[in-house]
């Protein structure tokens, strides 16, 4: 079973300075895979994504959400699969970006922080539920 998530979804007015460039990618299409170097986190700014862990699903992100924010940060490979659910319009970060965003929004990172703390929280739920 997947959980939507429910998080404050990120405003994109925070770009409106700011020369990100936004991709486009197909339905079914692989946009990260586990393994990879995590170099990139990505913004979802219209469309739905789904997370799987070893082939399942665990979460899907939709219009304001982010993924992929745990390898930039940490600077690891990805642990995880995002797949496009429908044709998804990203805006993709790398750690420069990351950084200037969070130098102009400050509030930008409490919601990459709340973001991440859903995620370990709702882990910690189903490792419970499997004991």
């Amino acid at each position: 079973m997947t959980d939507t998530v429910k998080e404050r979804p990120i405003d994109f007015r925070i770009f409106k300075d700011l020369d990100f460039p936004q991709v486009t990618i197909a339905a079914g299409e692989t946009i990260l895979a586990p393994g990879e170097d995590g170099a990139v986190m990505c913004m979802v700014r219209s469309g739905e994504v789904q997370v799987l862990v070893d082939g399942m699903p665990v979460e899907d992100i939709g219009p304001g959400g982010i993924f992929g924010e745990m390898s930039l940060i940490e600077g690891g490979p990805r642990s995880a699969r995002v797949v496009a659910k429908t044709v998804v319009e990203l805006v993709p970060l790398d750690e420069r970006q990351f950084i200037t965003l969070v130098a102009r929004v400050p509030h930008f990172s409490l919601l990459v922080m709340r973001a991440m703390a859903r995620r370990i929280r709702r882990m910690n739920q189903r490792l419970s539920d499997v004991a």
